[in-house]
């Protein structure tokens, strides 16, 4: 038999509360007003479909401190009838409460984990309260004893998992991706991120295959696989790579699977020679599908981009070109998959900018020349917007270097690296607009044209100005 301290603690867990207060003890002496119990049912078949909606609801009144002016604390117990309370449940609730209720589901939850009763059974309860009066001089109360009859149901999970080899976890039950539950609607669950082409469905608990919510009859229904010994094992399938929302209602068992316009990976990794080490690559400022890697190749030879950082699994995808060996150029073809053959891309020795688009599935590998002047252009500058007046920089021993050093008005600054005067040529541009200068090494984001036409924004004084073109790096400190 449980005991009360055991039950008592279930019980907290799984009932709601609703209380109604009364400050004053005083107005709690009702002379003899009898304590009473009241139910707002005595026969319910618990609702699976709205878990959330209130089945059950014991009130009482106060009952009476006789005069004491002692505060009054109360004590619900509930046990299946016959058993005259020796089990059961018992919640201590404390001073001016007047009402337990309960959900369809923890009432549902009380009954089978509680009290032990099978599922779809009809089972009838006796409940009452103990009134304990904070005073020696008073006995402590009890109301009538209220009946209700009560049919339990199958519970609905409270968790959902995803799990197959289109998802990062595959079919490892112990590594599963958690779904969420979706607020204000009952054993609703989404889940957002990157899936591959392969299948899955869910689970219910970690480590447990069984059991699973399947393909139903269509993509878009659900089905409960509740035992191995069930052969109905239908998965739904992932045709093409991305990022995708999935929504699913455990309640009218439908799903919703949506492609989303987001990138299928958020981070990717240059790997090849000399030292066949993953090297992360940089997402663009302003498209997430784009990637990038600038760097010193000097050795030349071989090299792929990989999805999992250190990973060179079969399972594991990588990006390649559609051709083995296809050398530097821009525009090229890029396909991806795990496994053989082991596609790779070739290359001379020297400094290369790298340019993933994994949403065209284009990558462009250009060996880097550095330009041989870079130019300050904005209302900061004396040239103003002023194209062909532009403030050329200073060239140093490192080709890659331009320095600058004098007084800037209040207002916007961008570097030009052609001065063209369609505005459509290359420039060094701030991450974001109006940002102020950090006086520190911070990104100098290098594109083409009027795209992502962000600007840093300076108080009026004087500066030093450091640019690697190389790194795409600057430095904008007052003096």
């Amino acid at each position: 038999m449980k005991t009360y301290k055991s039950l008592f603690l279930i019980t907290l867990l799984i009932a709601v509360f609703a209380g109604c207060s009364d400050d004053n003890n005083m107005e709690l002496n009702k002379g003899n007003t009898p304590l009473v119990l009241t139910v707002s049912t005595d026969n319910i078949a618990l609702d699976s479909a709205n878990p959330n909606a209130e089945a059950l609801k014991f009130k009482w009144t106060s009952g009476s401190n006789q005069g004491t002016n002692a505060a009054i604390k109360y004590t619900f117990q509930m046990d299946v009838k016959g058993k005259n309370f020796a089990g059961g449940i018992l919640v201590n609730l404390g001073k001016q409460i007047y009402e337990q209720a309960y959900t369809n589901e923890a009432l549902n939850d009380t009954l089978i984990n509680a009290f032990g009763i099978p599922i779809n059974t009809e089972v009838t309860l006796e409940a009452r309260v103990i009134a304990t009066i904070a005073s020696n001089q008073v006995q402590p109360d009890t109301t009538n004893i209220q009946t209700v009859t009560v049919k339990t149901h199958k519970p609905i999970t409270k968790t959902l998992y995803l799990i197959g080899d289109a998802t990062p976890g595959g079919w490892d039950a112990n590594n599963a991706a958690k779904m969420t539950a979706i607020t204000n609607t009952p054993k609703g669950f989404t889940w957002t991120g990157p899936l591959t082409t392969g299948n899955f469905k869910f689970i219910t608990t970690l480590g447990s295959f069984v059991p699973s919510y399947n393909k139903g009859a269509d993509s878009t229904q659900l089905y409960l696989r509740e035992s191995f010994d069930d052969p109905y094992d239908e998965q739904f399938q992932i045709t093409e790579g991305g990022t995708y929302i999935i929504n699913v209602n455990l309640i009218t068992l439908t799903i919703s699977i949506i492609r989303g316009n987001l990138p299928e990976y958020t981070a990717l990794w240059f790997v090849g020679d000399p030292d066949w080490i993953f090297k992360p690559m940089t997402v663009d400022l302003l498209d997430p599908f784009v990637f990038h890697y600038n760097a010193d190749l000097s050795a030349g030879g071989e090299f792929k981009i990989g999805t999992i950082q250190g990973s060179f699994d079969a399972k594991t995808v990588f990006f390649r070109p559609a051709v083995d060996q296809t050398p530097a150029g821009t525009n090229l073809d890029v396909v991806k998959w795990a496994g053989d053959p082991d596609y790779k891309w070739k290359i001379s020795g020297g400094f290369y900018k790298i340019k993933l688009n994994t949403r065209n599935m284009k990558i462009d590998i250009v060996p880097y020349t550095p330009f041989k002047m870079i130019w300050m252009i904005g209302d900061a500058t004396s040239a103003g917007w002023t194209i062909d007046d532009a403030i050329p920089m200073n060239a140093t021993s490192d080709p890659n270097v331009f320095t600058w050093t004098g007084t800037l008005n209040a207002g916007e600054l961008k570097f030009t690296c052609d001065k063209q005067s369609d505005w459509n040529g290359a420039w060094f541009r701030a991450s974001e607009n109006d940002i102020a200068p950090t006086g520190q090494e911070e990104h100098a984001w290098f594109g083409y044209g009027p795209a992502g036409d962000y600007k840093w924004k300076v108080t009026a004084g004087n500066y030093s100005i450091t640019l690697n073109q190389w790194k795409e790096t600057i430095v904008i400190a007052k003096q």
